[in-house]
């Protein structure tokens, strides 16, 4: 063999797996900046669609002999090297605009247009993958480690970027390990361009990520004197601090309210509003906190021992410091946020010794910390925009589920306050969960809600405080009073004989309802949830998307239903999720199985059609469905859902990779044993994952970690054994193994959005059944296989 090698196989189809899962990424963490976190979902199916397209090109154009498959190896790799160059900037000059979706049909076309020109580096990636099997047929376990192995390399170098690089900048990386491949390969010349053009490039002063007109960043630059002061880089996000005299952030302030407001600077995380720095020297500072519902715990009773969850904006902080209180800890999981906080509105020594900051998540943080306080306040973490669209629907938050709020009431003094302030919507969604949910959290303690739940709201926000002793008639009559000096109703408690006009109306009384439902008991609750037309169940941590609200059933009639003009509004995220799979479904079926169907028959078969399609497809299934359920369990334990997707890739594509290179060790019959044990794994993993993660959450980080590696690598060397054992059980020649590869490839790429919803409607554990039941599958096709190649044999 000439060129590069049986030695080199190995490496380049490495640095090739590398370029492609670090582009995948970057793609992830862009998307997120340029429009919103669901769009993660469509970067992910775009790689997955290129690798098995790649399978239908196999199909089409078999290769002749070692030489023509020696030709097309080194000219895959310097495909992918110059594609990972030319693909984002193609896609960056193509102006999609997703919320038009619904309306423009032109949209989905240049949603397709961009789909297809993101995958270009994913296809030429898997063609050269493919055809390296082809050349090493004996040695398909190594190569599939070797992959399994850069794509693990990949993810750490991609995080790595993060630190020093933005999103957008940071795509230089994957051309560079291309083009380390394209070199070792042979194609120097194609290093040398595509390291330099993607120098060029990626690192030029005019390469900026362009970011949705609805996300923060656009509006708050349009604001009369508006300019960047800082600017932050990392893995949990891209953090940047705006000024304007404009800029005020004073979330639910009182319509009474008269006076100065205090210098803000917004601080935004990937593009996003997260908080404002917050002059809190500034005599105004006080007013306006003593003017917001954050106040609310204050009026009530002196609150020495005070915890925040989140920077926020700042103001929490100004009312817990003008309450007197002792000690105020402040927990925010993202370290550059709460650094740029602090170094924008530094405090005076006299509040600082009583403020404490930690970075941390702050179920882990409390799990360990056996302080009791007298407060623990959570408030809206978004703006206002954000939170009604509903583009927070498909983002993880433990925070708000049953099992969070059942943890903060356990940190409580026996007269703490949990305080929660959300946004109000038309019809009102999350802040009638909030209801719902802290009622649930107090009945696991044993208590009943009735008198130990307060609701009062205003113009734009709710605030929902509970406790576990119930309040008094006097506490109430105070909280009262300090809510009409300051324009705000209480919902709940009723007050018995008031006739008084509420300052806020409402439509209906939705949000008293949901108390009063929440006061009597759990089948009321139930009720209640099951009538309302947004799902306002309380969630726990087997479901941790408490800002999903959209009824997939009635999102037909929420079409039709004015045109379907109000459908972005009512929840964006769950529908471009929706949209995803879609679009993923029909350029799937174009690009993999209208070519395999029209011209993949050509080779010889070893095992029926049926069983290679079904094998190899529900192999890829069951690997993007476990992969996504274990990502969703562990996000309590890692502390961040960017940490939990980290560890879970670098585990299981480490893990497969070595299962990989072991297959080669084991007979092809051994196939069928393996993927029924996985299928019993999985089921188990269902069941004890979530608890063993509940029992983890309070260790120390190297015992944290350990057992994750204990959970996760075994299952995940197991998984990199099926595809080469099926290789070499089923497939003998290459026109099946490009059926092999595009149905590996076209059920992974569905997969990805089906079991995001899968995840968000029934919960993680229903997915890893469904992992559980595709490996099971896979068992049965491979023992028909194996059967079926034996007879004919015969």
């Amino acid at each position: 063999m000439t060129g590069p090698g049986r030695r080199g196989l190995a490496p380049a189809v490495a640095l090739l797996s590398a370029s492609t899962t670090a582009n995948e990424i970057l793609l992830v963490r862009l998307f997120g900046v340029e429009q919103f976190h669901h769009f993660a979902t469509m970067a992910i199916g775009v790689a997955l669609l290129g690798v098995g397209a790649s399978g239908s090109f196999g199909a089409l154009f078999p290769v002749r002999d070692v030489e023509g498959a020696e030709r097309r190896l080194r000219a895959a790799a310097a495909v992918t090297a110059l594609a990972l160059v030319a693909s984002p900037w193609v896609a960056h000059q193509l102006k999609v605009e997703p919320t038009q979706l619904p309306f423009d049909r032109g949209q989905w076309l240049r949603l397709g247009v961009l789909v297809a020109v993101l995958a270009v580096p994913f296809l030429a990636g898997g063609v050269a993958t493919l055809t390296a099997f082809l050349l090493a047929p004996e040695r398909t376990g190594r190569l599939y480690g070797a992959s399994f192995g850069g794509g693990a390399l990949g993810v750490a170098l991609a995080l790595l970027m993060l630190f020093v690089l933005t999103p957008a900048r940071s795509l230089v990386l994957p051309p560079l390990l291309a083009a380390l491949a394209a070199l070792v390969l042979g194609r120097s010349w194609v290093a040398v361009g595509a390291g330099v053009a993607a120098a060029v490039l990626f690192l030029g002063s005019s390469w900026e990520a362009r970011l949705s007109p609805y996300k923060s960043l656009p509006q708050l630059s349009a604001l009369p004197g508006a300019h960047r002061v800082a600017e932050r880089f990392g893995p949990l996000g891209w953090v940047l601090a705006v000024e304007s005299p404009s800029f005020h952030l004073a979330p639910g302030l009182s319509l009474s309210f008269r006076g100065p407001l205090p210098p803000q600077t917004a601080l935004l995380v990937d593009g996003d509003l997260a908080g404002a720095a917050t002059d809190l020297t500034d005599p105004a500072a006080a007013r306006v906190a003593a003017a917001l519902p954050v106040s609310l715990a204050h009026a009530l009773a002196p609150r020495r021992r005070v915890l925040l969850l989140g920077v926020g904006d700042g103001l929490a902080l100004g009312a817990a410091l003008d309450a007197d209180a002792r000690w105020i800890l402040t927990l925010e999981p993202n370290p550059d946020l709460l650094r740029l906080a602090r170094e924008l509105a530094p405090l005076r020594f006299w509040q600082a010794e009583r403020v404490e900051d930690r970075t941390g998540n702050a179920r882990g943080v409390l799990a360990r910390e056996r302080s009791a306080f007298d407060l623990v306040a959570l408030g809206p973490s978004v703006g206002h925009g954000a939170s009604v669209g509903g583009v927070r629907a498909l983002q993880e938050d433990f925070l708000h589920t049953v099992d969070g709020y059942e943890l903060f009431l356990r940190r409580l003094e026996p007269e703490g306050v949990l305080s929660v302030t959300t946004w109000i919507s038309t019809p009102p969604r999350e802040s009638v969960r909030t209801v719902l949910t802290v009622a649930a959290a107090l009945r696991r303690l044993g208590h009943s809600p009735a008198l130990r739940l307060i609701v009062v709201r205003n113009w734009g926000t709710v605030t929902v405080l509970v406790r576990s002793v119930a309040f008094s008639a006097g506490e109430l009559a105070r909280l009262r009073a300090w809510a009409r000096e300051r324009s705000l109703d209480v919902d709940w408690p009723p007050e018995e004989g008031s006739a008084d006009v509420p300052f806020n109306v409402l439509d209906d009384a939705s949000l008293r309802n949901a108390a009063a439902a929440a006061s009597r008991s759990e089948q009321d609750v139930a009720r209640f949830a099951e009538g309302y037309p947004f799902d306002v169940a309380p969630v726990d941590d087997a479901r941790p998307y408490p800002h999903h609200f959209l009824r997939l059933t009635s999102l037909p009639a929420l079409v039709r239903g004015a045109g379907g003009s109000w459908l972005p509004f009512a929840e964006w995220g769950p529908i471009a999720l929706l949209a995803t799979l879609v679009q993923t479904v029909a350029v799937a079926a174009l690009l993999l199985l209208v070519p395999v169907l029209l011209r993949g028959r050509r080779g010889e078969w070893t095992a029926p059609r049926w069983v290679v399609l079904g094998y190899f497809g529900a192999l890829g299934a069951a690997y993007m469905a476990a992969e996504i359920a274990a990502i969703q369990q562990l996000g309590l334990l890692a502390g961040h859902p960017v940490y939990a997707v980290a560890a879970v890739l670098v585990i299981f594509l480490a893990g497969s990779g070595a299962g990989s290179l072991w297959s080669d060790r084991v007979s092809p019959e051994r196939g069928v044993r393996v993927c029924a044990l996985l299928a019993l794994l999985l089921v188990l993993a269902a069941f004890t994952l979530l608890p063993v993660v509940h029992l983890l959450v309070p260790a120390a980080p190297p015992v944290r970690t350990l057992a994750v590696l204990g959970c996760l690598a075994p299952l995940a060397f197991l998984m990199g054994m099926p595809f080469p054992l099926g290789l070499r059980r089923l497939v003998r020649d290459s026109g099946p193994l490009a059926w092999a590869w595009a149905s590996n490839g076209f059920a992974s790429v569905v997969a990805v959005p089906l079991s995001a919803l899968l995840s968000l409607e029934l919960g993680s554990q229903v997915l890893f059944l469904a992992a559980g039941a595709a490996y099971a599958l896979a068992a049965v096709a491979a023992g028909v296989g194996g059967e079926g190649r034996r007879a004919r044999a015969a």
